[in-house]
């Protein structure tokens, strides 16, 4: 008999997925081992109180994913060549990008053949969230969540709450209000533009003006802008703050902060046009590196997290068991644009 047989009637999961999610959950716990027999489709039909063809369905997806294996005449069985030190983490990402990729790179190489890592995009969307985990829950030994959202709510907390907190990790931010020894690793998003751009005064102190391109909409923490307006108030900067950049309103002496690469394009496009030269008549500093940014113009400096020793720090958080929550490097890489 399976391991706590609770089919949720009122689950929006179907039946045969919660069936599924069950069964993987008692093999990853050790309880049905590789090679050995698991209830059949009738025993586990009366034990859950569901229709044959219900449970029959889940058994064939079972099957299909190599996780379980048919012996005709005998039965099912765990599929003995499943690694059976492996663990199952769930990874969920916001988007696919460049910097997204190096973390999911990292952390998966990190893991190496200790673990089945599996990914999906919430694309932003509490609901694609949601439906994600409902689908998976029970699944995995792990779930490791990116919670960057458009509008982050409180139904948005609950999904992620509803995960046991060890076996939830989050990468790249934290989220208020949730309780547990659940791990972190992430960006201090409140201070560290604040601690880089002073450790950077020797450079900025040329510019009469900061001028910050922050993109309109909810992709970026606004701690941004706290920790960006706490400097230029505390160093005494001129500063204006804007989501779309004007050609018409530039002047020498400005520094251009931005987050996005279009925006990045936009300026150089505009101080080519004007006949500027970069990091002399207006300076240029990009949130995030990347190779392109440390050739183009010379260089552009930048303002960036270290993404691959975030995926690497999480992929050992889960290797060694260890609950903590840290603070990834961030860092000003100083580039002729500066």
């Amino acid at each position: 008999m399976l391991v706590n047989p609770f089919i949720q009637e009122e689950s929006k999961v179907p039946k045969y997925q919660q069936v599924i999610n069950l069964i993987k959950s008692d093999i990853e716990q050790g309880i049905f081992k590789n090679g050995c027999r698991i209830p059949s489709i009738n025993e586990t039909s009366m034990d859950f109180y569901l229709s044959r063809d219900t449970v029959e369905k889940a058994y064939n997806k079972l099957r299909e994913q190599g996780i379980i294996s048919s012996v005709p005449g005998k039965g099912y069985y765990v599929n003995c060549e499943r690694p059976g030190n492996q663990i199952r983490v769930l990874l969920v990402i916001n988007k696919i990008s460049t910097h997204k990729r190096m973390i999911v790179n990292a952390f998966v190489e990190a893991l190496g053949e200790h673990a089945i890592v599996e990914t999906f995009v919430h694309d932003y969307s509490t609901e694609k969230l949601t439906r994600i985990i409902e689908e998976n829950l029970g699944s995995f030994n792990y779930y490791v969540i990116v919670p960057c959202f458009r509008n982050f709510s409180e139904k948005t907390r609950e999904i992620i709450a509803r995960i046991p907190a060890d076996k939830l990790l989050l990468i790249d931010k934290d989220v208020k209000g949730l309780t547990g020894n659940y791990k972190v690793v992430c960006e201090d998003f409140e201070h560290d533009t604040y601690e880089v751009m002073v450790s950077a005064l020797n450079l900025i102190n040329k510019y009469q003006r900061i001028c910050f391109i922050f993109p309109d909409g909810n992709h970026y923490p606004p701690e941004i802008i706290t920790s960006f307006k706490s400097f230029c108030t505390d160093y005494h900067f001129e500063y204006c703050i804007t989501n779309v950049f004007s050609c018409e309103n530039i002047r020498l002496g400005d520094l251009y902060l931005m987050i996005e690469d279009n925006d990045l394009v936009d300026v150089l496009k505009c101080c080519k046009q004007q006949q500027m030269e970069i990091g002399k008549d207006i300076g240029i500093l990009s949130y995030n590196d990347t190779p392109i940014k440390e050739v183009l113009h010379d260089g552009i400096a930048v303002l960036s997290t270290d993404f691959r020793q975030m995926g690497e720090t999480a992929a050992r958080l889960l290797l060694e068991k260890r609950t903590e929550k840290i603070k990834n490097p961030f860092y000003l890489i100083r580039r002729p644009s500066l």
